[in-house]
């Protein structure tokens, strides 16, 4: 509570009165916060030198979005640092029921249609799960992915042995080709980053707010290559941003080199029960 009290105090907001763990904070202790008046926020709490930095990093990517004025995602009230530890203070949505996919779905597209540049990366550090990449840049969209995304993830979970060797020679083979497969240089969009079924969040009033971004800059499928590959989300919300969005070319092939990442993270992440999920995924772009 001491934590909490101080962050607040720090923001500028009410005192703390209670707070109640919310679920979803397998990387963080996430807490619903009473204030003195009657008002909530959600507070975040991390410790240690990464911890503090995945909550910056959540902060720039909820601001970015915000900007945009596209997708809904939680007012960012600030993060308080102190030593070891950091808070991240968010306006807390009251969930709700019958969600509007179809509007979400739009609003998605409108996000990726806005223009963000002509570059592809990301400025600062981005972190997906408890994976961190370094920001950088390249006028070359398969460039980047493979050699931002792709390449690093292959050689960590090589290094980690997760991968046999006979799989991550076809890993190889797919990355070398990936240039040939998608668009070098598709509209570049400010992405979501992390879109599954966990980080999108229905309100009271049946708008679809977003959460726990891993914003970067690149092409506008890789959000929905996420959102299609665990599930959970009605296919309305992918069907209504297609619609929307105009940019057809190599759909599949660019859907399945958003998985292979997102698949190649979790290996690195939670091991090697993610590996045939992945080559699956891999023997579509060989």
């Amino acid at each position: 509570m001491n934590a909490l009290q101080e962050a607040a105090h720090s923001l500028r907001l009410p005192d703390v009165v209670s707070s109640t763990p919310l679920a979803g904070g397998s990387i963080h202790d996430v807490q619903l916060v009473e204030l003195k008046g009657g008002g909530r926020v959600v507070c975040k709490i991390a410790h240690g030198d990464s911890g503090r930095r995945m909550l910056d990093a959540e902060q720039r990517g909820l601001r970015l979005l915000a900007d945009q004025s596209a997708v809904m995602t939680p007012g960012v009230r600030g993060v308080w640092h102190q030593d070891a530890s950091a808070v991240l203070i968010l306006d807390y949505l009251a969930p709700g029921t019958k969600p509007r996919w179809h509007d979400a779905g739009r609003a998605l597209a409108t996000l990726h249609q806005r223009r963000v540049g002509d570059r592809y990366g990301s400025e600062h550090e981005v972190w997906l799960g408890t994976t961190c990449f370094p920001g950088g840049w390249s006028d070359d969209w398969a460039e980047w992915i493979v050699e931002h995304r792709l390449r690093p993830l292959l050689k960590a979970t090589r290094d980690a042995g997760m991968i046999e060797h006979s799989a991550a020679r076809k890993l190889e083979a797919a990355i070398d080709g990936v240039g040939s497969r998608i668009p070098r240089h598709p509209q570049p969009s400010l992405l979501h980053g992390d879109l599954w079924s966990g980080n999108i969040h229905v309100t009271r009033g049946g708008q679809v707010a977003v959460l726990d971004p891993a914003c970067f800059v690149g092409d506008a499928w890789m959000d929905p290559a996420m959102t299609l590959l665990f599930g959970g989300i009605p296919a309305a919300f992918v069907e209504a941003w297609r619609d929307c969005l105009g940019d057809l070319d190599q759909e599949a092939e660019r859907i399945a080199v958003g998985q292979a990442m997102h698949l190649l993270n979790h290996v690195h992440m939670f091991g090697a029960s993610y590996v045939p999920r992945l080559m699956t995924v891999v023997s579509t772009l060989i």
